[in-house]
């Protein structure tokens, strides 16, 4: 099927998505193994792998705690398998960049992640009966989902990620700053705008009696007509008006 379907094809398939029905397919898996394996990624996600089993969604942070990537974790017989949330290149230069001493290789393979719309992910070999991957962006919107662009560089907290974040399992890039905000206020969430003119292209500012109370991330056309996600102060209340 085509990466981008248009008119009706989209709106069939789109209503399947929304229905949990079928799955998304993204090509491009990053093995990471040796000796060091473990501890390696136990220092840059922030997730505690020790005890994986199954399939978990994982955050790269800077260290000032911000989102740099994003990733979903499965175990493998001969380390990890990452699929990025991002690009195959951003995720490999972002781990690459704290390899120093540590024994690990990164392999890219020829595999896909298989998103399925009820929310189970997989390992595939093939990504044929996919839905077009052109719809995805459409779908999470929709969904009140963020991609990876959505939240680079902000707070795993100001974007409703916390649940990504194990704490106590121990050193890892961000991880100061995570332990700083633990049990601390957040001042941001996500929300979703409407009403919006097609000619506005994300990210822009949003404001509100002249001040600054968040950023557009994203804008897109849909069914439902001009929609975007933001980030947004809390104390700005739903419904408002905002510019």
């Amino acid at each position: 099927m085509d990466a981008f379907p248009s008119g009706k094809q989209q709106g069939e398939v789109l209503a399947k998505a929304l229905a949990g029905e079928g799955y998304f397919a993204f090509p491009g898996l990053l093995l990471v193994r040796g000796p060091d394996a473990l501890s390696f990624l136990q220092g840059q996600c922030t997730r505690d792998l020790r005890r994986l089993s199954g399939p978990v969604g994982a955050l790269f942070l800077n260290h000032r705690g911000q989102i740099e990537e994003g990733a979903t974790v499965f175990p493998h017989k001969e380390g990890y398998l990452l699929a990025p949330w991002g690009t195959l290149e951003g995720l490999r230069k972002r781990l690459k960049r704290y390899i120093v001493f540590d024994q690990v290789e990164l392999l890219e393979l020829p595999l896909y992640r298989r998103l399925h719309a009820d929310g189970r992910e997989e390992v595939a070999e093939s990504g044929e009966g996919a839905h077009p991957a052109g719809v995805y962006p459409l779908y999470t919107l929709l969904k009140g989902l963020p991609l990876l662009s959505d939240i680079r560089g902000e707070l795993p907290q100001s974007v409703g990620l916390l649940h990504l974040v194990d704490y106590g399992k121990g050193c890892y890039v961000g991880q100061e700053i995570m332990a700083r905000l633990e049990g601390k206020e957040v001042h941001h969430h996500l929300v979703g705008l409407r009403g919006l003119s097609p000619a506005q292209e994300a990210p822009f500012d949003l404001l509100l009696e002249g001040r600054k109370v968040g950023e557009a991330k994203r804008v897109m056309e849909t069914p439902f007509g001009v929609l975007g996600l933001a980030v947004m102060r809390k104390e700005v209340p739903l419904e408002a008006v905002v510019e």
